[in-house]
């Protein structure tokens, strides 16, 4: 469907010093997806538009590196600019850049690595082709909501705000997802208070969906059997709920395991678990790991959440799971014992206790798949004495790139970098970077 472009109007009161209003020409796209102007040698950032585009905008504040901007109109359109797909983008905060033609996206994203690994000091030849996962196949979403005036409004937040979106679509996510959307609208107003607001993780398992409510609201007997009937008449899986900050979950329906495969394994992992957004994207993952760790035996597979790399790479080889979320790792220990695969485990925050030298000389390979926060502490001890061959799996390029540098002081040698683009018109990007030495 096309659609005219849309913008979110400026309100509130404009910055103090600065010009009201801005007349300028968009130039290039940085690194989160905003077009970027110029006035008087600083730079301008204005979210929803495109190289060649001219706008109207009205300047909304200052940044560490320039201003922030808003579109109040578009002048001239530039010739990269095409119509969104979703009627909530330039209000919803979670794409960037839908009204951006394909090919000059696929070279922007791409980009995001070549940029961060050449600070870093290696070389865009070590940068294999972007792999890309089509829209409309996230199995996970986390939507918030917001009781108001006996209302509830779910989605997602509005950019760099606390506004929930009431959302009708999206195109990022598997439509089974957006079943439970009116339904949650139906039941919630009931069950929380006036103002309140909370977060539900939706997730498409093997055995239907699994939902983990998180809000501030003591559960009385009649708002349990209200939620058990809800996980009935939609025959969900799984439903749990969590107060925020408590960590305990609780659960209020268990009418099926609700159960993901790696590999021919199969895992139930604890509400909320951390997994690859969709099966696609954790194939890509999966395929690019194992073979680049090949015949290695035994690896270390580190951060290894609920075994998403360990039971494909357990096919081959011995491996060693380290997590440091307790009830994830229970997850991969149960689905090991039942499977009997050649499988350890141990829990242990690696950021505060890396894997020391006499630990890691008997593994011949290390998998890393960190947090966005990357393995700062890990890669040094690798850097030191690690294995001849290490595997990273980044989500933020930043970190990969520090991280990078820090084994290649140590006397590893990048081989090869393939970015992974499983979060179409985001700023996030993936990538496997395989080093030996």
């Amino acid at each position: 469907m096309s659609r005219s472009p849309r913008f979110v109007r400026p309100r509130g009161k404009p910055a103090a010093g600065l010009p009201r209003t801005l007349e300028i020409d968009i130039v290039e796209l940085g690194g989160r997806g905003d077009g970027i102007g110029s006035f008087d040698g600083q730079s301008v950032f204005v979210p929803c538009t495109v190289p060649g585009d001219r706008v109207l905008v009205r300047v909304d504040g200052r940044k560490s590196d320039g201003l922030a901007a808003s579109v109040i109109e578009l002048l001239t359109p530039g010739e990269g600019r095409i119509s969104p797909r979703c009627r909530h983008f330039g209000t919803c905060g979670g794409c960037a850049l839908q009204h951006l033609e394909d090919s000059r996206y696929d070279v922007w994203k791409r980009k995001q690595l070549v940029v961060a690994l050449s600070r870093a000091g290696f070389s865009e030849d070590l940068i294999a082709p972007m792999i890309r996962v089509a829209p409309g196949s996230r199995r996970r979403a986390t939507f918030t909501f917001l009781r108001r005036r006996g209302d509830l409004l779910i989605g997602f937040h509005a950019r760099a705000s606390h506004q929930v979106i009431d959302i009708a679509e999206c195109p990022l996510l598997a439509d089974q997802l957006l079943t439970v959307l009116q339904p949650l609208r139906d039941l919630l107003p009931a069950i929380i208070e006036d103002g309140a607001v909370g977060d539900v993780v939706v997730t498409a398992t093997g055995n239907g969906l699994d939902l983990l409510i998180e809000a501030e609201s003591r559960l009385d007997l009649f708002d349990r059997e209200r939620l058990a009937a809800f996980a009935q008449s939609l025959d969900l899986a799984r439903l749990s709920w969590r107060r925020p900050g408590v960590g305990l979950v609780e659960p209020l329906a268990h009418r099926r395991p609700a159960e993901v495969r790696f590999a021919d394994v199969t895992v139930e992992p604890p509400p909320g678990a951390f997994l690859q957004p969709c099966p696609e994207g954790e194939q890509a993952l999966t395929s690019l790991v194992v073979a680049a760790v090949g015949a290695a035996s035994p690896v270390a597979d580190l951060y290894s959440g609920c075994g998403s790399f360990t039971f494909p790479l357990a096919v081959k080889a011995v491996v060693h799971a380290v997590e440091g979320d307790a009830s994830s790792l229970q997850a991969l220990k149960t689905a090991a014992e039942r499977s009997q695969s050649r499988v350890t485990a141990e829990c242990r925050d690696l950021s505060q206790r890396p894997l020391l030298a006499d630990e890691l000389k008997r593994f011949q390979a290390v998998v890393l798949d960190p947090p966005r926060a990357g393995a700062g502490a890990q890669a040094g001890q690798l850097a030191e004495v690690g294995p001849p061959l290490v595997v990273a799996v980044s989500c933020n390029p930043a970190t990969l790139a520090r991280d990078a540098r820090i084994l290649a002081g140590g006397g590893y040698r990048l081989k090869i970098v393939t970015p992974v683009d499983q979060f179409p018109w985001s700023a996030h990007l993936e990538a496997v970077a395989v080093f030996e030495r």
